[in-house]
């Protein structure tokens, strides 16, 4: 049986330095059983609200990647 990987982006509350949500969310990867792989939303990165709008073709690159 093959065992897939749940992937998780997790996106904290704040972006700052020294958020503690951002510091509970980089334990909560590197604690992550095997299996579910957590990346943490980082600075630099655009996701942009959600918009039905620019669904299947227009859907904003950030949120394809």
């Amino acid at each position: 049986m093959d065992s897939q990987t749940i992937k998780v982006l997790a996106i904290p509350g704040s972006l700052r330095k020294d958020s503690y949500n951002k510091a509970l969310l980089e334990e909560a990867s590197r604690l992550a059983p095997d299996g579910i792989d957590i990346e943490v939303y980082r600075d630099g990165q655009t996701i942009p609200p959600y918009n039905q709008d620019f669904e299947g073709d227009l859907t904003p690159a950030p949120v394809q990647d």
